[in-house]
């Protein structure tokens, strides 16, 4: 077949829609956008439905919200000043057993009971104390503290790869550490930097 000059060749409609398709699928996927949080509310950490800032849990599934002035500082720990850690604050996670997962965005964050509701036997879920564990973030590093009632540490400890935090304070969390709560295997969480 010989080409007359100055004649470009025909295209049909199967190789139009070809090449359509493979521009698409040669594109570098968008980075996802991030949704405004209106000013006055907060996202919630497990759910994330929108509530007033300024509430004390979520309205849609009941977490409740941890205040940066309300935590007791760990024994020998600086205190906290309120700052703007939560912009600045890497993406993270949780895996929760089961795969759901909870997303950090730097705010003072409790994994509690009610976090498991419905997902474990009745026994296991009365081993987690109802504010276990506590995620916090300062200068960029997450941390965890056994928590349990009013900052005195969980009836039943927590494990950060396999060593007990119990009143140890504030730990830091690095990619993949595995946070194991009562001593039971099958509670064991995983921190993951997005």
């Amino acid at each position: 077949m010989t080409k007359k000059p100055g004649k470009k060749p025909q295209v049909t409609e199967q190789q139009q829609a070809a090449e359509e398709l493979l521009s698409q699928v040669c594109q570098p996927p968008s980075a996802p956008s991030q949704p405004a949080v209106p000013e006055g509310k907060t996202i919630c950490p497990r759910c994330r439905a929108l509530s007033d800032a300024d509430s004390f849990f979520c309205y849609a599934c009941g977490k409740y919200f941890a205040e940066a002035e309300e935590i007791k500082p760990a024994e020998g720990a600086k205190k906290q000043r309120p700052d703007k850690t939560a912009q600045a604050a890497p993406r993270a996670r949780i895996t929760m057993p089961g795969g759901s997962e909870i997303v950090l965005s730097g705010a003072p964050t409790f994994i509690e009971r009610s976090d498991f509701d419905g997902a474990l036997p009745q026994d296991v879920l009365m081993s987690i104390s109802r504010q276990h564990l506590l995620i916090t973030c300062d200068s960029r590093t997450y941390y965890v503290q056994d928590y349990g009632r009013d900052g005195t540490g969980s009836t039943n400890h927590t494990r950060l790869n396999s060593v007990d935090i119990y009143h140890k304070g504030r730990q830091p969390l690095k990619d993949g550490d595995q946070i194991e709560l009562s001593s039971q295997p099958e509670l064991t969480l995983t921190f993951r930097l997005s």
